[in-house]
């Protein structure tokens, strides 16, 4: 009889992690802390690499990587610090002491983890990261590309963390295979499985400024989000709602921080919009009734769009 690791649904390359999930090897908290453990070693160790890779495939200044290592090692200080192995220890002798279990929590299983490729070192650690901490086998889709980024996380995971409970995935498994994890998918709403949580970059950023925000922070946050990463974050603000009697102070203080941020940055004027395909949409904006742009340079715009 065949074993079910040897069914077209159980790609060969993951019989380890199925198996390491039927185990239950990440059930143990004192287990999770060590992988955490050898994944921040790992990291630090290559820091330096992973910095200039970084900097190398995207362009950010380097203020703006050193962001992005350290929010990617926050997340991990953050769930390491979720675990408790004392609280574990006494869970797991309730049954001795003739105690329920009734607030048991495990793991989903397998996790299948599509990263954004936008800042995808810290896509591919906080999403690791939150797998890890929730008991989880972890397998993160990482395709040979030209990105050295890439390429660097290969050999930094597999390096640190255990191959019966981790692995990275050089194309897609089908979606027989895909059926049996958790998948979450950065980059895309497509329905791959039932079990999936989406977390699309391809959707337009709203952002609101109603009549009890203060302007004048206002102004700055959002210019600093519009701009910083060279405007290629999903979360950068593609639309800004002003209550209408606070628009006139609120645009001055834009073009004003606008100036300023141009000013200081020597990317600004070449800062890339967060969707190519509409370089020409201030052209399209100034032909169009009860719509004009304010102030424009190479790449960048402020638009006052005032029909409904």
């Amino acid at each position: 009889m065949d074993s079910k690791s040897d069914s077209p649904s159980h790609p060969r390359q993951f019989s380890a992690i199925i198996a390491g999930n039927i185990d239950g090897r990440t059930d143990n908290v004192r287990y999770r802390q060590r992988q955490f453990h050898r994944l921040q070693a790992s990291i630090l160790q290559h820091l330096t690499e992973l910095k200039e890779a970084i900097s190398q495939d995207s362009g950010h200044s380097e203020e703006e990587v050193q962001t992005e290592v350290c929010l990617s090692l926050k997340e991990i200080r953050s769930h390491y610090s979720s675990l408790n192995f004392e609280k574990s220890v006494q869970v797991e002798y309730r049954v001795a002491r003739g105690e329920d279990n009734v607030d048991r929590k495990k793991g989903a299983g397998i996790v299948y983890i599509i990263p954004s490729t936008h800042t995808i070192f810290y896509s591919v650690i906080a999403a690791l990261s939150a797998a890890l901490a929730a008991g989880n086998c972890i397998i993160v889709e990482l395709p040979k590309t030209t990105s050295r980024v890439t390429a660097l996380l290969r050999g930094v995971l597999t390096g640190a963390l255990d191959s019966d409970t981790f692995a990275i995935s050089e194309s897609r498994p089908d979606a027989e295979f895909l059926s049996t994890t958790r998948v979450l998918n950065q980059q895309s709403s497509d329905r791959l499985t039932p079990s999936i949580l989406e977390s699309p970059n391809t959707l337009r950023t709203v952002a609101v400024v109603d009549r009890t925000a203060n302007l004048q922070e206002a102004a700055i946050d959002l210019v600093r989000a519009r701009f910083a990463f060279n405007g290629s974050s999903p979360y950068a603000p593609d639309v800004v709602l002003v209550n209408q009697f606070f628009m006139q102070p609120f645009v001055e203080l834009v073009i004003k921080h606008v100036a300023k941020h141009v000013g200081s940055d020597n990317r600004g004027s070449n800062s890339l919009p967060k969707r190519p395909r509409q370089s020409s949409v201030l052209d399209q904006i100034g032909s169009e009734k009860g719509a004009k742009v304010i102030v424009s340079g190479t790449g960048w715009g402020v638009a006052l769009i005032q029909d409904r």
